[in-house]
């Protein structure tokens, strides 16, 4: 999730907190005025009321012979006022209540003032009634209003929280994360200054000028190094062999001396293949290669193949092109891709039964190329597949074959490519390589 995202659904998170707050602070005070002004109101009511009973006497409202009270309604039920005699004197007290009140068969809620006051000695009590239905909905509708107002400044708010975290982000989003992405190869970074006020994304820029300064050092010394280290071994390796094959000419050495120096000479050869694989393994990973060239693969199978034949049909062994004529792979390494592909082969032949086959096919779907490799050979140990590509392992260490360095290689040039390789094997049946690369390096083309 981008940054300016995630700080904008922070700030929202905080301003919902915030609103759900306030809302219920809101209801509070909503409810406490609503009762308030229901409470003045009612309190309005009985002052009109007792100037009434004062000017017109309080017979006019209730006949005290029949003990009879007084009780008015309006249309809508809305209001109510009824005087009645009280047993009780406590003269001048109001009291106010919530309670329902039944009228023509129908009941509602009432916020309720009684006062008692005296007349001439006798007890009265003036009980008014204002239905809360009307106050209750007349909250809902200032709720309503509440939370719309809220929810739009909230909105507005969050909307344009993003649009100043963008503009904050601009030189992160815009400069310095599009410098990162397009690094392929740390020569090529452009060291280029930050214009902008904040001293952060500044300081940023400027330490990865520093690190991709350092990183690009450290990639001159280790080239420098890898092409000493080729001068300086091979150059006695290839002295020691001329030599040894000039004593080898010699036709009056001993047998067992002759013996002794083609074991020198082997060992001098290995160490040499040996040698060969590690630095291209180090030219690899310091990316000494190009990927600028676009290769149809069924023609770099079918060389190797042919330059591989010899030993396969030394054990008997098929080899399949299945690969589809038009399939091609662009951006690449074309001596990379080949020594990728020469080597799963190689592989599949030193590790395979008497009379098998090798199956080489190409698969384009959804967004991936892949290349698979499979066999029928000996398989591999499931305890030793995350192991393969290791330097040095080999799947049959006691056949004293190779040196354990041609999945490395494998794995190198993979890697280079930004593909990914996956192996499914099991013991005495098979293994299967698979290659994978992306779609946007992929092309199909004619061949004629």
């Amino acid at each position: 999730m981008r940054l300016e995202l995630k700080l904008a659904l922070i700030g929202a998170l905080s301003k919902i907190v915030i609103f759900f707050i306030l809302l219920m602070l809101l209801q509070r005070i909503i409810d406490k005025e609503a009762v308030q002004h229901t409470d003045r109101a009612l309190i309005k009511m009985k002052e009109k009321t007792m100037a009434n009973v004062a000017k017109i006497g309080i017979n006019s409202f209730l006949n005290i012979e029949k003990d009879s009270a007084f009780a008015s309604y309006n249309i809508l039920k809305d209001e109510y006022i009824t005087i009645d005699l009280d047993t009780i004197k406590r003269s001048g007290k109001i009291l106010f209540s919530d309670e329902a009140r039944i009228i023509e068969g129908e009941e509602f809620d009432y916020r309720i003032l009684n006062y008692s006051f005296d007349i001439d000695d006798q007890h009265y009590i003036l009980e008014i009634g204002r239905n809360i239905q009307f106050v209750n909905a007349l909250n809902r509708t200032m709720r309503n209003i509440s939370i719309s107002i809220i929810l739009l400044v909230l909105l507005s708010t969050i909307i344009f929280d993003i649009g100043i975290n963008k503009y904050l982000l601009y030189p992160l989003n815009r400069m310095i994360i599009p410098k990162l992405k397009t690094i392929t190869n740390p020569e090529t970074y452009e060291f280029s200054e930050l214009a902008s006020s904040t001293s952060d994304f500044v300081y940023l820029n400027n330490a990865l000028n520093e690190l991709m300064h350092k990183v690009t050092a450290i990639l001159k010394n280790q080239k420098k190094f890898t092409a000493d280290v080729s001068h300086e071994l091979f150059t006695p390796i290839s002295i020691m062999q001329s030599k040894l094959e000039n004593l080898l000419t010699n036709s009056n050495i001993p047998e067992q001396f002759a013996a002794n120096v083609m074991e020198q000479q082997n060992q001098l050869n290995r160490l040499q293949q040996i040698i060969k694989a590690l630095l291209l393994i180090a030219r690899i990973e310091n990316d000494q290669f190009s990927k600028n060239e676009t290769v149809v693969v069924r023609d770099i199978v079918e060389e190797i193949i042919l330059n591989i034949e010899d030993r396969a049909e030394m054990k008997n062994i098929e080899i399949e092109n299945l690969v589809d004529q038009n399939d091609s792979l662009p951006n690449v390494n074309k001596s990379l891709l080949y020594i990728l592909i020469f080597n799963l082969v190689s592989n599949a032949i030193k590790y395979n039964n008497e009379g098998g086959w090798i199956r080489i096919s190409t698969i384009v779907s959804g967004s991936n190329f892949c290349i698979e490799v499979s066999d029928n050979g000996i398989g591999i140990d499931s305890e030793q597949i995350n192991q393969v590509f290791d330097r040095f392992k080999r799947a049959d260490p006691k056949s004293g074959e190779g040196h354990g360095l041609g999945l490395s290689i494998v794995s190198s040039i993979v890697r280079f490519h930004s593909g990914s390789i996956d192996v499914k094997s099991v013991k005495g049946e098979g293994s299967v390589f698979r290659v994978q690369f992306l779609l946007k390096n992929v092309n199909s083309i004619s061949v004629a």
